[in-house]
C-alpha cells in the first residue's frame, strides 16, 4: 500500500496540466509557480515509484502508537481510561503525533468475557426441531429489553479457566447445566475485540444438549428482570439480524451454527 501523500497532492493528469501551465506562463509569475513546479515534480516520482503493493503484516503493525498515558478515570460497571498514545509522523522527519482517546474495560475480569450459544438438538426438543436457550434482559443503553446469550466475566479470583465461566454463566443466566461444550475459537486466539475502543475480547463458546439444572443459581441483583426462553434455529436467526441482539450474541450465534452445520447437528433447511 503507497504512504499516504499530503492533501491535494496532484495526479498524473493534474501535474501535466499544470506543467504546462507553468511552461507558458511569463517571467513575471515563474517565481509565484515556483513552489507549483516542485510540487508537480515530486508527484510525478511518487507516481513512478508507486507499485502499490498489497499490505502486510509488517505495514499494518506499523499503525500500533506508544502508550504513554493511561490513567483510569471512571470505575463502576466499566472502567473507563484516558490513553495518550504517540505515532510517529508520516512526514520521515523524525516528529510524532499525539492523541487522547477514551478506552473502556473490565480491569477485573482480565479484559476477558464469555459468551455461550445453549443449543438443543431436534431430539430433545418438544416440537421436534433444533432450538437455542436465549436471554432477554434489560439494555441499559438502549433502555430497552434485548436479546443476549448466555455472557459474562471471567473473573479471576473465582474461576479458574474460561470454561469455568462459562459454564457458570449457563447455570446463572441459561439454569442449564452439563452438555457438551466447545471454545469456538483456537486457543492461541487471544479473544475478538469488542469494540475498537475497548479492552475487552470475546470467547465464544456452544454448548450442545445442556439440560435443566435441579437448582436455579442466584442472579446478580440488577438481573432481576432476565428471563430465558427457548426458539427454534429459525427464529434465532431471525433475531440475530433483527436489531434486538447484542453483537458479542450475535457473533457467537453465528460461529455456533457454522460449527452446528459442518458437524452435522442442523441443515440449512433448518435455517430458513
Amino acid at each position: 500500500m503507497r504512504p499516504a501523500r499530503a492533501v491535494d497532492s496532484p495526479t498524473r493528469a493534474a501535474a501535466s496540466a499544470l506543467r504546462r501551465r507553468a511552461t507558458a506562463s511569463s517571467s513575471r509569475v515563474r517565481g509565484r509557480h515556483a513552489s507549483t513546479t516542485t510540487t508537480v515534480a515530486r508527484a510525478r516520482q511518487e507516481d513512478e515509484e508507486d507499485t502499490t503493493t498489497p499490505m502486510t503484516a509488517s505495514s499494518s503493525a506499523s499503525r500500533s502508537g506508544k502508550i504513554i498515558g493511561d490513567d483510569a478515570v471512571h470505575s463502576r460497571y466499566l472502567t473507563v481510561y484516558d490513553r495518550v498514545v504517540e505515532f510517529a509522523a508520516e512526514d520521515g522527519r523524525g516528529g510524532t503525533k499525539t492523541f487522547a482517546y477514551d478506552v473502556v474495560g473490565h480491569p477485573k475480569s482480565d479484559f476477558k468475557f464469555v459468551c455461550v450459544a445453549p443449543f438443543h438438538s431436534r431430539t430433545t426438543t418438544t416440537s421436534g426441531e433444533p432450538e437455542f436457550t436465549i436471554i432477554r434482559e434489560y439494555a441499559q443503553g438502549s433502555n430497552s429489553t434485548c436479546v443476549v446469550l448466555p455472557s459474562g466475566g471471567f473473573e479471576v479470583a473465582k474461576h479458574a479457566s474460561l470454561e469455568e465461566a462459562a459454564t457458570d454463566e449457563l447455570h446463572q443466566e441459561a439454569h442449564l447445566v452439563d452438555g457438551t461444550l466447545t471454545k469456538l475459537i483456537a486457543d492461541d486466539n487471544p479473544g475478538l475485540l469488542e469494540t475498537k475502543w475497548c479492552r475487552n475480547r470475546l470467547i465464544p463458546f456452544l454448548c450442545v444438549d445442556g439440560v435443566q439444572a435441579k437448582e436455579e443459581a442466584t442472579r446478580d441483583a440488577e438481573e432481576f428482570h432476565m428471563t430465558h426462553e427457548r426458539v427454534t434455529v429459525r427464529e434465532f436467526r431471525r433475531m440475530m439480524y433483527g436489531g434486538e441482539m447484542m453483537l458479542p450474541s450475535i457473533v457467537t450465534g453465528q460461529l455456533a451454527i457454522d460449527f452446528l452445520l459442518k458437524g452435522g447437528y442442523l441443515t440449512h433447511d433448518d435455517l430458513n
